[in-house]
């Protein structure tokens, strides 16, 4: 029996880009965690909000007014 399934399958490119946001999002999260275990609550917060931006999609905009 064939299948009906005609999704293109996703290029190697695109694959490798998936796999890269999820490594860096997890490595964040991990970082975090770490940092939040040795007391340094500030840098475990900025580490933790990247990963959320990695992972969630997430939009951090910063707007610089002089």
């Amino acid at each position: 029996m064939t299948s009906t399934n005609r999704t293109p399958e996703p290029s190697g490119g695109l694959r490798i880009i998936s796999w890269l946001t999820a490594l860096i999002g997890l490595l964040a999260v991990i970082s975090a965690v770490i940092l939040a275990l040795v007391g340094n609550g500030e840098a475990a917060a900025a580490i933790g909000v990247t990963g959320a931006a990695m992972l969630g999609g997430s939009q951090v905009t910063v707007h610089i007014h002089q």
